[in-house]
């Protein structure tokens, strides 16, 4: 949930980042990527097509910088998406939240 936060703060690409910020609690996840990354899948009650809503990168604990996608609806997250910017297939891990920037200013 800190790392979903830290993105919709600093690197939201909707103006819904407030109302999904609040929303976070409620969350429920309901798979996981099958590849080992620490990407999930949030219970989608909606039929809206999901679209990102933050998009930044983050450095892992222990050193790698990865991608941090944000995925949702107007009124809701549903999904995070966690990528290889040069972290490497085995650190494919959450990020610190206090480093994760927008992906602008960390690409």
């Amino acid at each position: 949930m800190r790392v979903i936060l830290a993105a919709l703060e600093v690197a939201a690409t909707s103006l819904e980042s407030q109302t999904l910020a609040a929303e976070l609690e409620r969350l429920h996840v309901v798979s996981a990527c099958s590849c080992g990354c620490a990407s999930v899948d949030f219970d989608r009650a909606e039929a809206e097509r999901a679209r990102p809503v933050a998009d930044a990168t983050g450095t892992t604990e222990r050193g790698g910088t990865v991608g941090v996608i944000v995925w949702g609806t107007a009124g809701r997250v549903t999904g995070l998406e966690i990528y290889n910017l040069g972290a490497g297939a085995d650190d494919l891990r959450l990020p610190i939240p206090s480093t994760i920037r927008p992906f602008h200013a960390g690409a």
